[in-house]
């Protein structure tokens, strides 16, 4: 059971999550209703519903995935470090770790503008080393900290939304499959 106090509890956990579910189904609608205009022409309602509870589903696994991190930097690091400010550390390193995965989707528009610039080791170190920097600045600076720990607790009223959306269509997305 030792290892289990490595982790934080559920009420730490719950506000990173939201802020991740904030973050990745906020992206997903705006690409949705940005693609909707164009499906309108060759796809009928029930498909476009289909499109979005399988988007729904893939988000739900996608913001899960997302909070392993935190969790993972929780249980290795040292309590002092990231486990005492969960809350602040592990929200700020969704923030800034989901940013930098939306700012290279953005990179990777079209086929022929590939940009190799930030697939580079160096860059990519570059990156995770300012992730890193702001994560754990953040800790230290309490306005900072102040704004995102409001941001995350605000941000759970999503769960109570998308989370049952998200196991709906994810038993959805299932029954198809079987």
């Amino acid at each position: 059971m030792a290892i289990f106090n490595r982790l934080p509890t559920l009420k730490q956990i719950a506000p990173v999550y939201a802020i991740s579910v904030v973050i990745i189904y906020s992206w997903t609608t705006w690409w949705f209703f940005w693609k909707l205009p164009s499906w309108l022409f060759y796809m009928n309602i029930g498909e476009i519903i289909l499109v979005y509870v399988y988007l729904l589903a893939v988000n739900f696994i996608e913001s899960l995935i997302a909070l392993c991190a935190p969790l993972v930097l929780s249980f290795i690091l040292p309590q002092k470090w990231f486990r005492d400010l969960f809350v602040v550390r592990g929200a700020s390193l969704i923030i800034v770790g989901l940013g930098y995965a939306i700012f290279l989707t953005e990179q990777f528009q079209y086929k022929d503008a590939y940009p190799s610039l930030y697939l580079k080791l160096w860059a990519v170190a570059l990156a995770v080393g300012l992730i890193a920097l702001l994560v754990f600045a953040t800790g230290k600076i309490s306005a900072i900290k102040k704004v995102i720990e409001v941001i995350a607790d605000r941000a759970m009223i999503f769960l109570f939304i998308y989370v049952p959306l998200s196991i709906i269509s994810l038993l959805i997305v299932l029954y198809r499959l079987l």
